[in-house]
């Protein structure tokens, strides 16, 4: 393992233990809340989803700044960008600052774009699992013959089940922040870049993205195939790419400077 994979995955599991512990209390208060409707004679349907967006906005605006001021000063060291994937990618290259003190805030904006166009459906999804889960559960554990009282104490005293699904649900949105706040941060330098596809090859490692190769070079804005499905990065799932293929991945992207290939260097 290089050193480079190395300290992603030392930023990657502080990522993940600091959100891992947010979002078990918010899986634990939404358990709680379909228990009592549960225990009042209701239908767990509903949840109050806002913490959960509260939580997402400040995982990823955080993120956005940590791993954009990284990837910057490690790659660009201030310029500008041309090409575009998506309006947000168009955005951070059509209209970021020139001074490199407000790229921070620009960076903010830019990834509350890109949360505000595709984490809700992120936020409706766990949202939904969650319900499900336990409205399974419910089912199961009444064709056992339990009281619903007796099932609302289970179900809310099976700490494990939420430790896990918050581990995941953490391990999975910091590949998907880091990655994605990397490739913003360098679209808007204004600079033309490209990006290889990075897999930390491991017996956890799913076999689509253990075959692709470290060598294989594209435009930042151009997408991968990963499975038959186009990736921009690891966990980008704003183009159909399955759960199956951004669940539980810790995958990397490297970058290059367009030129790089050819021995040409961008101007300082």
């Amino acid at each position: 393992m290089t050193l480079e994979e190395q300290a992603y995955l030392y930023r990657h599991g502080i990522y993940e233990k600091r959100f891992a512990k947010r979002f078990y209390r918010i899986l634990t208060d939404n358990i709680n809340q379909l228990a009592k409707d549960l225990e009042n004679g209701l239908e767990p349907s509903q949840i109050d989803s806002k913490p959960l967006q509260l939580m997402y906005e400040r995982m990823y605006l955080d993120l956005m700044i940590t791993e954009g001021t990284l990837i910057w000063n490690s790659q660009v060291s201030p310029i500008t960008g041309t090409k575009v994937k998506d309006i947000f990618d168009t955005v951070a290259e059509d209209l970021a600052p020139n001074d490199t003190a407000e790229m921070v805030p620009f960076w903010t904006n830019l990834m509350k774009g890109f949360l505000n166009t595709y984490i809700a459906k992120r936020i409706v999804e766990v949202g939904n699992t969650t319900i499900r889960k336990f409205n399974e559960s419910v089912e199961r554990f009444r064709n056992d013959g339990m009281t619903d009282k007796e099932i609302s104490r289970v179900i809310k005293a099976d700490r494990r089940a939420r430790e896990l699904r918050a581990n995941t649900i953490a391990r999975t949105e910091s590949t998907t922040a880091m990655n994605k706040s990397q490739v913003l941060a360098l679209q808007s330098s204004k600079m033309k870049w490209e990006k290889s596809w990075n897999a930390i090859k491991d017996d956890r490692t799913r076999d689509a993205h253990f075959l692709t190769s470290p060598k294989e070079w594209i435009d930042i804005s151009d997408n991968f195939i990963i499975g038959g499905f186009p990736m921009a990065y690891p966990g980008d799932s704003t183009q159909g790419s399955p759960v199956g293929q951004i669940i539980n991945c810790r995958c990397m992207l490297r970058f290059r400077y367009a030129g790089e290939r050819y021995g040409f260097r961008p101007k300082r």
